[in-house]
């Protein structure tokens, strides 16, 4: 039942305007799937979630959702194609550092492509890889 009420609330998240869903239930969002358990919104790690999704949006002129979004997609694809445990966060923060000058997509791509070339490897490696 919980993996279905968190599919509708991801199929609502990615189908509606950015006004329906504020940031911080984006961020909260991303900490929860990381974690895999729900989370309060007054705890520490949605703040810093927060921050780090407002820095990732100002970088590439997104929205706080579309880069939750695009966070969360590249993640399953990335567990789907290489088994490995790449979390929404992981991907937000290659977003938030080094998304300077890019496109979302261009960021989020160059994070997958340096994930899938480092498969069996830390998170730090494929940053490290990311070209």
């Amino acid at each position: 039942m919980r993996q279905l009420l968190s599919a509708l609330f991801l199929a609502v998240l990615l189908c509606a305007p950015a006004s329906a869903a504020p940031a911080a239930d984006a961020a909260r969002r991303l900490v929860e799937l990381t974690l895999k358990e729900e989370v309060a919104p007054a705890d520490p790690r949605v703040a810093q979630a927060q921050a780090q999704l407002n820095k990732a949006a100002k970088l590439a002129g997104e929205d706080a959702q579309a880069v939750a979004a695009a966070s969360i997609r590249a993640a399953r694809f990335l567990f789907d194609a290489t088994k490995a445990p790449v979390t929404p966060l992981d991907v937000l923060d290659a977003v938030a550092a080094r998304g300077q000058g890019r496109p979302l997509a261009d960021t989020v791509g160059a994070y997958v492509e340096a994930r899938r070339n480092s498969s069996g490897k830390t998170h730090a490696e494929a940053m490290a890889a990311m070209k």
